[in-house]
């Protein structure tokens, strides 16, 4: 009896044993097949997003060809029309010998002289300045800034004597230009770029002309002083004024009209400048190739197309919106004389050398009314 027990529980345990070894090898077996199908989905999973990758890769690198193709093609007619201005390697600044180690200097803020002139033939000499500015494309402070310098300001020419400011460009041309404000204001220059007053009136008109708010008493003047052309269409109050009015409107320097002369010139100079800028900003990129193949046959330069892309460039990223602008002399650094039957402005040299050098590499956009009271 105790031995039909015995192997009755053997047979049982036997039989338990057995079945579990079955469900183990069937737990394998599922195991195995559950591995070997996600080893599958894997498989399939990396070579999708190997054909993905591929793909990316594929499209990013068209892109990229395209994208290099359109850059050079901008950049090959951007230097064609740039080789339409006027250059005569002779006139280079870096060429006017001075002594580098007595001017202020930062390779991150540009400084460009600006010269307007009523004659184009002979870039180099003679020729009324009848404008003449400091363009500043400041890098540091992420800033554009515009000087003008008084053309009625009596300084010492080197070479010549003491003369008016203006009378440098006619007796030497831009490099005399250049040294007279080197030694006076102790500033070194990137380059220039001259003007020609035709290139004023051309960009005006391709942008759709500026809006101006004239006077009654400038009013008054232009439609009497002028007995011609567009600007006896001029009215009082806001105008769009076209190339032909707004250099009319820039040139009044007459003291019945404005107390302040010609200082007030120079403020509706830059003001002008400030429209064509703010308008300039916002024009398609086609607009602006217009734009610079109607200008550059009026202009000259010493700087090369490289440094102009690079200037170009630097301002579009810069995303400046405004123009900080000052004049020399600033406000009570002059007294007013006649010499030799000229008037002229005696300017204080010491002050307004100062707050030359501190507007151009100091300046961040602060109160600028401050910034110059602050300058002692």
């Amino acid at each position: 009896m105790n031995r039909k027990k015995e192997y009755k529980t053997y047979i049982e345990r036997d039989n338990r044993e057995t079945d579990l070894m079955d469900s183990s090898l069937n737990q394998m077996a599922d195991n195995s097949a559950e591995k070997e199908k996600r080893q599958q989905l894997y498989i399939k999973k990396k070579r999708r997003n190997k054909i993905i990758k591929k793909s990316v890769l594929g499209i990013f690198l068209v892109i990229s060809i395209l994208a290099g193709w359109a850059v050079a093609t901008v950049e090959s007619r951007m230097n064609a029309v740039l080789n339409t201005m006027d250059r005569d390697r002779s006139t280079d600044l870096s060429t006017v010998d001075l002594d580098d180690d007595l001017l202020t200097y930062d390779k991150d803020i540009i400084n460009i002289l600006l010269v307007g002139s009523d004659k184009r033939a002979d870039w180099s000499e003679s020729g009324r300045s009848d404008s003449t500015m400091i363009a500043t494309l400041d890098l540091k402070h992420k800033r554009l800034k515009l000087t003008s310098l008084m053309r009625d300001m009596y300084v010492p020419i080197p070479m010549n004597g003491e003369n008016r400011f203006n009378a440098a460009y006619s007796l030497g041309g831009v490099k005399l230009l250049y040294e007279t404000i080197a030694t006076n204001f102790g500033i070194k220059l990137d380059g220039y770029v001259i003007v020609d007053f035709k290139a004023f009136q051309e960009v005006i008109d391709t942008i759709g002309g500026v809006e101006i708010n004239l006077t009654d008493k400038e009013y008054k003047y232009l439609t009497t002083a002028y007995h011609r052309g567009t600007v006896l269409e001029v009215k009082p109050g806001l105008n769009n004024l076209n190339g032909e009015q707004a250099l009319a409107y820039s040139r009044i320097r007459q003291r019945e009209v404005d107390a302040q002369g010609d200082f007030g010139r120079t403020r509706r100079q830059r003001d002008i400048l400030q429209s064509i800028f703010s308008k300039a900003k916002g024009m398609p990129f086609s607009e602006l190739m217009k734009l610079t193949e109607t200008i550059m046959p009026y202009l000259a330069t010493d700087l090369t197309n490289k440094e102009i892309l690079s200037y170009i460039k630097s301002v579009v990223t810069l995303g400046a919106t405004e123009i900080d602008q000052m004049r020399i002399p600033i406000d009570n650094s002059f007294t007013q004389k006649r010499i030799n039957k000229m008037a002229v402005l005696i300017p204080d040299m010491e002050m307004n050398t100062a707050a030359l050098n501190d507007f151009i590499f100091n300046y961040d956009g602060e109160n600028l009314e401050e910034f110059i009271a602050d300058i002692d």
